[in-house]
């Protein structure tokens, strides 16, 4: 007599689409995205695990990125009641039967933004690439910064020479850091206070030698002319010429006698 006894489900073997290797169903988690026909999600805990590894700064962004593929929510208090655990969340999540129904769409918004307001959406900038303008790796964000700064200061001082367009882009990489650098001061990080402090002096001290400052405004304006510049110096009282009297010429002499002709009229 043939044995008709079926294969349970925990003794069925699934290959793993990551490692490529065939482990029985208990490896792999419950399926909920709609997405993908199989039972089991075909990637296994070891190699999920593995993925979202240890807590760092981008920890919760691994975290959310699966959710969403395996079209499951974040909880922010289940998740917080969890020590911020993966390994503890995930069982949960899957045991408590109110949220068995639910998606990733139904994610608390702790960390998932709305794409209801497109001017509202947020992206993750991780991505560096060299800039041969700037001549470093930056950021998009970096990139948008840098460019705006250097916009003003065109603005405000009228940069010209080669001399001063070297010295803006300094300046505005030395404000770049500078600003990352308080950012780190305000989030706690250790020693974000002298990082920050360095960051200042450098960038005060580019920002005098080029004369990048408010007192300095037009002098350095080579846009204005030295008619220009003159009449801002005067304007500040920063330079009054000093009269000096000079014997008058026959024009001025032939001036002074219309004048008493009209007054003897």
């Amino acid at each position: 007599m043939a044995d008709t006894k079926k294969e349970s489900p925990s003794s069925k073997k699934i290959t793993c689409l990551t490692c490529r290797k065939t482990k029985v169903a208990t490896s792999f988690y419950v399926n909920s995205n709609p997405l993908f026909i199989t039972e089991k999600f075909e990637i296994c805990k070891s190699c999920m695990n593995e993925y979202i590894g240890e807590k760092d700064a981008n920890y919760l962004n691994r975290v959310v990125s699966v959710l969403a593929m395996m079209d499951k929510p974040f909880i922010e208090d289940l998740w917080i009641s969890r020590g911020e655990e993966w390994s503890r969340y995930i069982p949960q999540l899957s045991s408590f039967p109110k949220y068995k129904d639910m998606k990733f769409s139904d994610s608390d918004n702790y960390f998932i933004q709305s794409n209801t307001d497109a001017n509202e959406a947020e992206y993750i900038d991780e991505a560096r690439h060299y800039n041969k303008k700037w001549m470093g790796e930056y950021t998009a964000s970096d990139i948008d910064y840098l460019e705006e700064y250097y916009t003003g200061l065109d603005r405000d001082f009228k940069i010209v020479t080669t001399n001063h367009k070297d010295y803006a882009k300094k300046i505005c990489k030395a404000s770049l850091h500078m600003d990352k650098c308080f950012q780190d001061v305000l989030n706690g990080v250790s020693g974000a206070d002298s990082k920050y402090k360095s960051a200042r002096e450098t960038f005060d001290t580019l920002s005098k030698s080029a004369q990048f400052s408010e007192s300095q405004r037009g002098q350095n304006d080579v846009g204005l002319g030295c008619f220009g510049v003159t009449f801002d110096q005067v304007e500040q009282r920063k330079w009054v010429p000093k009269h000096i009297p000079m014997d008058k010429d026959s024009i001025d002499k032939m001036i002074d006698q219309f004048a008493s002709i009209k007054e003897s009229v």
